[in-house]
């Protein structure tokens, strides 16, 4: 009896901590880009969060802090970004920046996908990014009044396009993790040749 109780609770231990894997495999860091407008090396602290996809819902539910947009570009848009054939495709508005947000003071966003990636199918991209473009992009509710045509690129290098200030690996993708070579500076990119290192 003693064993077979040890068993039962053996396998629900088990079955706990497959589930708590699994749901750990969902939430994928988020990265900040380094090149900042306006980012002050000494006293701001680097962007970061998590984001998950809901297959249910086709959404990725994202949560974010320190996160600092450049003056008069405090609108976020979504986009995912191919790497090996430097493309990138645009998915919406994301609304607009929550101002200090740091430590338990996060900013929080859900970003529906279009029909064709509900899925979970992303194809060749391979992270999702956000960027910061003109406020005057969005109304007051959220509302596109200027679809950026691409991502915007930085104030400080104009050539850098694009130049994201969060960005994640996508569900299922064939990418990897590269450090640009100091501090906690990294980036995802299956052809990181091709893709700059925001430092």
């Amino acid at each position: 009896m003693r064993n077979r109780i040890c068993s039962i609770m053996g396998a629900a231990i088990a079955v706990v901590i497959l589930s708590t894997t699994v749901h750990a495999k969902e939430v994928v860091p988020l990265l900040g880009g380094l090149l900042i407008d306006g980012y002050d090396f000494k006293n701001d602290i680097g962007r970061k969060g998590s984001i998950a996809f809901d297959e249910k819902t086709g959404e990725f539910i994202v949560s974010y802090s320190a996160l600092k947009m450049p003056p008069g570009r405090r609108a976020i848009f979504a986009w995912v970004h191919d790497t090996v054939n430097q493309k990138s495709e645009y998915l919406g508005p994301v609304g607009w920046l929550k101002k200090d947000t740091a430590g338990k003071n996060k900013g929080r966003f859900r970003i529906a996908v279009p029909d064709k990636f509900k899925s979970g199918n992303f194809g060749s991209y391979e992270i999702i990014g956000f960027t910061s473009e003109k406020t005057g992009s969005l109304d007051v509710n959220n509302k596109v009044l200027q679809k950026p045509s691409e991502p915007s690129g930085s104030d400080i290098q104009k050539a850098l396009k694009p130049a994201y200030y969060l960005f994640a690996a996508l569900p299922g993708a064939d990418t990897d993790l590269h450090y640009c070579g100091h501090g906690q500076d990294f980036f995802y990119a299956k052809a990181p040749e091709k893709q700059v290192c925001y430092d």
